[in-house]
């Protein structure tokens, strides 16, 4: 799979991160949380220990891609948000594979830095997403393919860490590719800083990647999924049994327009 290089790729040894390590609350000045110098008016957090939280939705839409997210597949349990794709799926010809996405009832956030907390999946087969989203040329994504065998990853999982083309073209998106922490179905936060002149990655409060490349402008949502479509290049799968991404909190600071 062809895809743009960012101005800095540090790849995360996996012997770095062992233990979940957050990053800081920002600091306030003047009422606006700020990260990387640039104020934040608006913050969030997210958690689920009584099932889901006012300010996010649950998706049941098709999504264009050859699944559908159902609001059957997001569960709670134990504090946990759990995103479902079952297992064994064969759709019959026409229809799309079943996975789950829980996003946030704003859509008009525009910059911001997202924090996830959350478990990968380990069975193989499907693609667990933390995102920003207006549509498929202004999004910037933290992507786990679970099963290492996808033509992307040959072998070896990584985190994609991503900003969709914002001409459309596939091939001119930037994807850095970066090795998962140790133990990566175990907890760990999950990072992105949309700022207006470039987005960094972070893994447990460690920046991994950066790129001023393909940098979205249009207001969205932020969204977590756990989805396969069978592509051979990306999720692969589906998956032979149930496989699920596990949420502990999402806690943001962002703007809106």
């Amino acid at each position: 799979m062809a895809f743009s290089r960012s101005i800095l790729s540090l790849v995360l040894s996996a012997g770095l991160s062992v233990a979940l390590t957050r990053s800081p609350v920002p600091p306030q000045v003047d009422g606006g949380w700020m990260v990387s110098d640039l104020p934040f008016y608006n913050a969030a957090t997210y958690t689920f220990e009584n099932g889901l939280p006012e300010g996010l939705i649950i998706a049941n839409w098709p999504t264009g891609l050859n699944w559908q997210a159902d609001a059957a597949n997001v569960r709670f349990s134990n504090g946990y948000l759990e995103l479902w794709v079952p297992g064994g799926q064969n759709p019959p010809a026409g229809t799309s594979y079943s996975g789950a996405e829980v996003d946030t009832v704003a859509n008009n956030i525009a910059y911001g830095s997202f924090r996830t907390v959350a478990v990968l999946t380990q069975t193989h087969g499907v693609c667990n997403g933390m995102f920003t989203y207006h549509d498929g040329t202004q999004e910037s994504d933290i992507e786990w393919l679970s099963d290492p065998n996808n033509l992307s990853d040959r072998g070896t999982n990584h985190l994609w860490m991503t900003n969709q083309a914002v001409n459309g073209n596939v091939d001119d998106k930037t994807s850095i590719p970066v090795l998962p922490p140790a133990q990566p179905f175990e907890e760990h936060e999950y990072r992105i800083d949309w700022l207006y002149d470039r987005v960094e990655w972070y893994v447990d409060a460690v920046k991994v990647a950066e790129t001023d490349q393909n940098i979205p402008w249009k207001a969205g949502v932020f969204a977590v999924n756990n989805w396969s479509n069978g592509d051979r290049y990306w999720s692969a799968g589906p998956p032979a049994q149930d496989a699920v991404f596990k949420v502990k909190s999402i806690e943001m600071y962002y703007n809106t327009v």
